[in-house]
């Protein structure tokens, strides 16, 4: 199962990879600039069989880069990265190769936020055991 810390850590991965200075979430004062912020936080989940066996999950992933230079042209060039790393490929995660079909971005006081939905169908473990079958008997005209 792929949970939304794979995927922060994926994002956070990729992210530092293509040189961004990724900073962990929990911290708000005293951090190097620029500076790259990941949430991933759950948007919806669907049962797709009876019984739940499988879902259909959508994250939502939020990057927040706050700029040095504190331009919007700054804020525009990163936008274009950041479109180019999780727009243009897929990327994997666990054992999943993953596509962005839509990223919204936004400019607020100098400061880019990035916005995108991860969905994928996963098994559900519900932690269920059976006994092994041992013998099975078809009857009838075969």
């Amino acid at each position: 199962m792929i949970t939304e810390k794979d995927i922060q850590t994926r994002i956070a991965e990729l992210l530092a990879e293509n040189g961004f200075n990724v900073v962990a979430s929990e911290v708000d004062e005293g951090f190097k600039k620029p500076a790259v912020f990941v949430k991933v936080y759950p948007s919806s989940a669907v049962k797709l069989t009876c019984g739940g066996a499988t879902e259909e999950v959508t994250d939502t992933v939020e990057i927040k880069y706050i700029s040095a230079l504190e331009t919007t042209e700054d804020c525009v060039d990163v936008a274009n990265k950041i479109k180019k790393i999780f727009f243009y490929d897929t990327f994997d995660i666990s054992d999943r190769k993953l596509t962005v079909q839509e990223i919204e971005f936004e400019i607020e006081k100098n400061a880019l936020y990035a916005y995108f939905d991860i969905s994928f169908i996963q098994y559900v473990d519900k932690g269920e055991e059976f006994d092994p079958m041992e013998i099975f008997e078809l009857r009838g005209n075969v």
